[in-house]
């Protein structure tokens, strides 16, 4: 007899397949309630059923937040069940004092801290190629995400909904799946029933303080007004038709438009700039920002338009924003980044090792030949910024096409070994430069 929930089109292979072939190791995020429980057993199925792609590895990980007395025993259960199932299981704690607000809201970003530290690691160990953190939201909750940035007066992107996938690090080294959109709750409280799986209740999903519990609380009124969690659906899925139609024409032309220096900084011709519509503007803005500001909290959509405005006026400009200055001249747009408001992280690499730093750039440090006695032997190093003294010292040994702005050249990443200065692997005119270090500027591709 016919798989009941594999006739009702919940096939692992039709969800899995797909959606995770480019990945040899995953990670699946556990709680222990409904939908992720469901998410465990259907990759359970999955790979029992032999057709899972051959080599792929699964590490349930569960968070837990420390946020009620019994959450570390959750994750023990889960830890359980996932090892039940033949997975490896990984409990990653959000430590520390708690917030005493917007508890939701941080909870998510800590969430995610975690599991994007504990997938990079697992990147930077494993078999090679990204690592998948995959999650399991459903429809219903695409439904919500609209309704709730549709009351933010959020734009296009934000009504497109939540992806079905993602970039979690920008050299793409962690990505996020969400393979179950297509699904509703309903369909995933069946697959738990049917397999007698049992899961676990989250008391914080009936405290009406929060707006997702409000939001599924009224689900009856909104569907009869209308506004179902089907036909939300449908309208996220068009939108999000419409942002990668955007998105991919912004990739265009910024690829016309602006040029990059070796990720120094970014400059454009204005009056070219000024000739692109409005909405282009601004996705080119918000991109170029993404991709220069690093580590910096992203700026708001809002922000972003507001900077449009401004610099679409007759007059000379210079504002930060994102974590960058953008400045503009007579001829010419140039945006870089700003190390002095957040502070760029001091990296520290070994031979052989390569790393991401500020989100910006990956740098490499290659071990060579095997040096001669008496040779300079390098330890571990500091990639930490150039800055403003050192780039005095040798700006004027650079021509004039290899010589950034002094305050772009301020944010390059150098490398030190104490205070000495070792190399600038992105000044490629420095002669002095110490060829065993690279770093590749990771550009628009991850913004």
């Amino acid at each position: 007899m016919a798989d009941p929930a594999t006739s009702r089109g919940l096939d692992p292979d039709t969800l899995f397949a797909d959606a995770l072939s480019p990945y040899k190791r995953i990670v699946l995020a556990v709680s222990g309630g409904p939908d992720s429980m469901a998410l465990m057993t259907l990759m359970a199925r999955w790979v029992a059923s032999g057709k899972a792609l051959r080599g792929l590895s699964v590490d349930v990980a569960t968070v837990d937040h420390g946020l009620r007395a019994q959450s570390s025993h959750e994750a023990e259960w889960v830890a359980g069940r996932a090892k039940a199932f033949g997975f490896s299981h990984t409990t990653l704690v959000w430590g520390g004092e708690k917030p005493g607000s917007a508890i939701q809201e941080r909870a998510r970003e800590a969430r995610y801290a975690l599991l994007v530290a504990h997938a990079g690691r697992l990147a930077r160990t494993g078999p090679g190629g990204p690592v998948a953190v995959v999650t399991a939201h459903t429809a219903d909750d695409q439904a919500e995400t609209l309704i709730m940035r549709l009351g933010r007066g959020s734009g296009l992107d934000g009504l497109a909904g939540m992806a079905p996938s993602r970039r979690l690090l920008p050299d793409g080294s962690v990505q996020l799946v969400r393979p179950l959109l297509g699904l509703s709750k309903s369909d995933l409280a069946d697959v738990l029933r049917e397999s007698g799986e049992d899961w676990l209740d989250d008391p914080s999903n009936e405290r009406i303080v929060f707006e997702r519990v409000r939001l599924r609380r009224a689900n009856a009124h909104l569907a009869a007004l209308g506004l179902s969690n089907e036909k939300l659906v449908v309208s996220a899925s068009r939108l999000l038709r419409a942002r990668d139609a955007f998105e991919q024409l912004t990739a265009a032309r910024l690829e016309a438009l602006a040029d990059l220096h070796g990720g120094a900084y970014a400059s454009l011709d204005r009056e070219a700039w000024r000739r692109e519509p409005a909405e282009l503007r601004v996705r080119m803005l918000a991109r170029l920002l993404v991709a220069f500001g690093g580590n910096a909290k992203p700026a708001q959509l809002s922000q972003v338009e507001a900077l449009e405005a401004v610099l679409a006026r007759d007059k000379a400009v210079a504002q930060t924003l994102g974590g960058c200055i953008v400045s503009q001249g007579r001829t010419t747009l140039r945006l870089y980044r700003e190390p002095g408001r957040s502070k760029i992280p001091e990296l520290v690499l070994a031979p052989g090792e390569e790393a991401l730093w500020d989100w910006r750039f990956r740098i490499k440090y290659e071990t060579g030949e095997q040096q001669d006695e008496g040779e300079d032997t390098l330890g571990p190093v500091q990639v930490r910024p150039l800055g403003l003294q050192a780039y005095a010292t040798l700006r004027g040994n650079l021509s004039p096409k290899d010589r950034p702005p002094a305050r772009a050249a301020d944010g390059l990443p150098a490398i030190w070994s104490g205070d000495r200065l070792i190399a600038v692997p992105s000044l490629s005119g420095w002669a002095e430069s110490d060829g065993r270090f690279s770093a590749v500027f990771l550009g628009l591709d991850a913004a």
